[in-house]
């Protein structure tokens, strides 16, 4: 088979595929093939980019304005990122917003065209395809009360009812007890037959229990991949051998300094081409992330991480024209006019909400500027709890749902939106707006009505 065939035959093929943040190289050289069916386990040492690999394949790093990645990337048979994208349940994933039927029926293609009943009857089918009969008849329980193993396994289910072509899992076992484990890993087993599957795990047993193939990802490329039944009982490559025998390795990451190894550790590779060229001054400060990129994004306090004046530097570089600060005292406007930079002041308590008035208020402000081509940053003090709130809002005030507005800002960043005051906020300015806008509605239709009325001539 020719490599053009057997890239045609997997749903993802990597062909030297690098990721870095700014200078930062994570991945350097990854070449991996995932089949069309079957799962692959990525398994690797701790911070050596795995999440950053499947965060990346699909789309939830395109946010940061310092992320970039290299090489070849094939998915379903085009370019990454020129049509769908593989669906991604993130590293510790937890539901908290709506009920279990809602969360079942949001990503399906075919939610508006079934009716209410429709949609319960397949949300029952979905629930006992995934061993979770016992919410058959809970369909309108809060998510955020079910047990964490619960919401792990639902939230593999929510996305694995879209029928993605690759579903991407990052540690969904993670943090949870063996009883609870069980199900999900059945049930994963179970998808694996019906679509690829790419899974970071830490536990072996796990990796062993789902078969497949599984790839050793460790200074920034794939040091190993093999059907895992061998992986584990027969390993080729000595990272493999002490990662089996001891549950890391030593790879030295991608870029390090020879002067810099300790004795006996190899030099890695010289870094592509690709890895060494990027340029700094694109970049936004540190933490800096769009939510839609060009017009609107969310960034910690300016001076929090670094001297303030290097980051209105870094946010002016970007293109913000307007700052919206969130914090009990704003950002000096003096300070803000000097780097060109507009200051808009509407305090929220830490870890609370806005008022619903005062959300409409920035919303509209928010739009106003966008749609006269000013550039406009959201920032709390770490710029995660409030500003991914406001963000959110913003989103619903567009028309999405709340549970969509949450799920969007949140792959994004998985820190926006902290509390669970900040949640129900979100939940209760959705049924503000959408009250709203049918009171308006009604009021339009019966001037309609009356107008309607008057233009006809009386006998």
């Amino acid at each position: 088979m020719s490599p053009n065939q057997a890239q045609a035959s997997n749903t993802l093929s990597l062909r030297g595929f690098g990721v870095a943040f700014g200078e930062r190289v994570i991945l350097s050289d990854v070449t991996l093939d995932v089949p069309e069916r079957g799962v692959t386990v990525l398994m690797g040492p701790a911070g050596t980019g795995k999440s950053t690999l499947l965060r990346t394949l699909a789309g939830f790093n395109a946010a940061n304005p310092s992320h970039r990645w290299w090489g070849d990337a094939t998915y379903a048979g085009t370019p990454l990122g020129d049509g769908e994208r593989p669906a991604m349940v993130t590293q510790s994933a937890r539901l908290m917003m709506a009920g279990v039927l809602e969360n079942l029926v949001h990503d399906l293609p075919e939610r508006h065209t079934l009716t209410l009943l429709q949609q319960r009857d397949l949300a029952r089918r979905l629930l006992h395809h995934a061993g979770l009969d016992d919410l058959a008849g809970r369909l309108e329980r809060a998510v955020v009360k079910l047990p964490l193993g619960v919401q792990r396994h639902l939230a593999i289910l929510r996305l694995a009812a879209a029928s993605p072509r690759l579903l991407c899992l990052d540690e969904p076992t993670s943090g949870l007890e063996p009883s609870e484990c069980e199900p999900i890993l059945e049930y994963i087993a179970k998808e694996s037959r019906r679509r690829a599957i790419l899974i970071v795990l830490h536990n072996q047993e796990h990796a062993d229990r789902l078969g497949g193939h599984t790839a050793l990802l460790a200074g920034g490329r794939i040091q190993e991949h093999r059907a895992t039944e061998h992986f584990f009982v027969d390993p080729r490559s000595e990272p493999a051998r002490e990662f089996v025998r001891s549950g890391c390795c030593v790879v030295p990451s991608p870029g390090a300094k020879p002067e810099e190894l300790d004795a006996g550790v190899p030099v890695p590779p010289p870094l592509p081409a690709e890895a060494r060229a990027y340029v700094s001054d694109s970049f936004g400060p540190r933490g800096f992330l769009w939510m839609k990129k060009g017009m609107l994004a969310g960034t910690p306090r300016p001076g929090v991480v670094r001297d303030i004046d290097y980051d209105l530097s870094a946010l002016k570089r970007v293109g913000v024209t307007t700052l919206v600060s969130l914090t009990r005292n704003p950002v000096d406007p003096k300070l803000l006019g000097d780097y060109g930079i507009d200051g808009i002041w509407s305090p929220i308590t830490d870890m609370e909400a806005p008022t619903v008035r005062q959300a409409v208020e920035l919303c509209r402000q928010m739009q106003g500027l966008m749609a006269d081509g000013k550039v406009v940053a959201v920032h709390c003090r770490a710029g995660l709890g409030r500003t991914g709130t406001v963000l959110a809002a913003y989103l619903i005030w567009e028309g999405r749902s709340a549970l969509d507005a949450l799920e969007s800002v949140r792959c994004i960043e998985p820190r926006w939106v902290q509390s669970e005051a900040q949640v129900e906020f979100l939940e209760a300015f959705a049924r503000s707006l959408a009250n709203s806008r049918a009171r308006q509605h009604r009021a339009h239709a019966s001037t309609a009505r009356t107008r309607a009325d008057q233009s006809v001539p009386s006998n």
